[in-house]
């Protein structure tokens, strides 16, 4: 696949959505999607379960492939069409643009036998082949920029569910992406850990990440995002 440049976009644009269509089944789930994120902007999609935001980010982390439509993260296309057909990132295009991505997911993901910094360590270790020092060394500066030095060497099940949160950020953040996606931030929250949560995003937006937030939680969406589309029926509009 050809990864050419988005035509549209200038140096700071980091994900760009057009014309994105999916279907499951023949039940059309997203209509003609089209939106933006850029360098140190937060864009939240909000909206309830079933309106089809879930896919939108799937699709935009490659879990899933659109039936139509381009995605393109930092110029570089996860999906397009060419000559009327959808053309895919290749195993290894696809690897090189999640280079630039990282995700945070509702439920963590985190390895239940491994401790935080193992947790924080092993994408550097074994998939991006960092020495150990090294990675120990990213590890450990940012978990004591999230306040978890003292949590390292504790297990998943040691940790409350705002220090679980933080970890998965600490996890997606070491390998310094460009765009950073969060499944439900709040979802397991109390309203002081989202207030805690809200200025850990904004910090990281301040320092040039594009953030992507899918959530049906309103007060937190309005107070943390720069921008802010609603999702229905698997269609998008500006709120």
């Amino acid at each position: 696949m050809r990864n050419k440049d988005s035509s549209d976009g200038g140096e700071n644009m980091l994900l760009q959505v057009r014309g994105l269509y999916k279907a499951f089944k023949g039940n059309q789930v997203l209509s003609d999607i089209n939106f933006d994120v850029e360098k140190g902007e937060i864009v939240s999609l909000l909206g309830q379960s079933g309106a089809g935001k879930t896919t939108i980010i799937r699709c935009v982390t490659g879990l899933e492939r659109p039936d139509r439509g381009s995605i393109a993260i930092n110029g570089r296309f996860i999906c397009q069409e060419q000559d009327g057909k959808m053309v895919y990132a290749t195993k290894k295009e696809l690897y090189n643009i999640r280079r630039d991505l990282g995700m945070v997911f509702q439920s963590y993901h985190l390895f239940p036998h491994m401790t935080v910094l193992k947790n924080v360590t092993l994408a550097l270790t074994d998939v991006h082949k960092e020495p150990a020092a090294e990675a120990k060394k990213k590890a450990m500066d940012m978990l004591t920029s999230l306040g978890l030095a003292d949590k390292a060497q504790s297990r998943p099940y040691e940790l409350s569910g705002g220090q679980k949160q933080r970890v998965a950020i600490a996890r997606s953040c070491v390998a310094n992406p460009k765009l950073l996606c969060f499944d439900e931030p709040t979802a397991a929250l109390d309203p002081k850990t989202t207030q805690e949560m809200t200025k850990i995003i904004k910090d990281l937006a301040a320092e040039g990440m594009g953030i992507l937030i899918i959530s049906h939680d309103i007060p937190f969406v309005k107070e943390v995002s720069g921008r802010v589309l609603t999702v229905e029926n698997g269609k998008i509009k500006n709120l």
